[in-house]
């Protein structure tokens, strides 16, 4: 079940949900899934990242005991709380039930560019990344050490296909780790279907984060 927090930083202040494993116990370490929302659910208010957020329990396996934890996005776009993100989700992972080798990052189109964005500045606050019909800022992939699965519809007519192609393709060439996941026969919208697949967060859940 989400539950509403506040994160507060100076004048700043981010609303988001957080959803507990069955069974929580502070007293253990657990890992945890951050998701950045899209456009649409800009300036609508944490009830609607609690309605729409495709990040949820029952499509988690239930021997996975992930924290789900997602923002809201009560300014224009992400891009311009990027420094109290990152402050937001430090706050995150130092709590003392979070197994901070093991926070993954998801986010879907205006959200996975915001992740892009989050791996390029700070890569290795995570272990691993999927990201639906986003882009990047290809040009500094290399900053990008972390295994990534970008996800993508082939006939996606808002945000370009050819921007997963060339994150992957970039930070594969620079010695990373990313797979292209192309959806034939999808729009845009193909974070419905990505975040219903098991696999995804079996694969998120094995990749621990080699670095601090």
């Amino acid at each position: 079940m989400f539950e509403k927090r506040v994160f507060k930083k100076d004048d700043y202040i981010l609303n988001y949900v957080v959803d507990y494993p069955k069974n929580f116990d502070e007293r253990k370490k657990y890992p945890v899934i951050f998701y950045f929302h899209g456009m649409g659910g800009v300036q609508k208010g944490i009830d609607t990242v609690i309605r729409l957020c495709p990040v949820r329990r029952e499509r988690i396996p239930e021997d996975l005991d992930f924290i789900i934890v997602a923002p809201s996005c009560d300014d224009y776009m992400w891009y311009e709380d990027l420094k109290n993100l990152i402050c937001f989700i430090e706050y995150v992972v130092n709590k003392p039930y979070v197994d901070a080798n093991r926070c993954s990052l998801t986010g879907s189109s205006m959200g996975g560019y915001t992740c892009w964005l989050l791996l390029v500045l700070r890569s290795e606050m995570f272990s691993g990344a999927v990201i639906c019909c986003g882009g990047g800022a290809y040009w500094v992939a290399e900053n990008i050490k972390i295994p990534v699965i970008a996800v993508h519809g082939d006939i996606d007519n808002i945000v370009l296909c050819r921007e997963s192609e060339i994150m992957v393709k970039k930070i594969n060439e620079c010695g990373g780790n990313a797979k292209l996941i192309i959806k034939e026969g999808y729009g845009h919208n193909v974070w419905t279907d990505t975040y219903s697949n098991a696999q995804i967060y079996q694969w998120l859940f094995i990749n621990k984060r080699t670095s601090k």
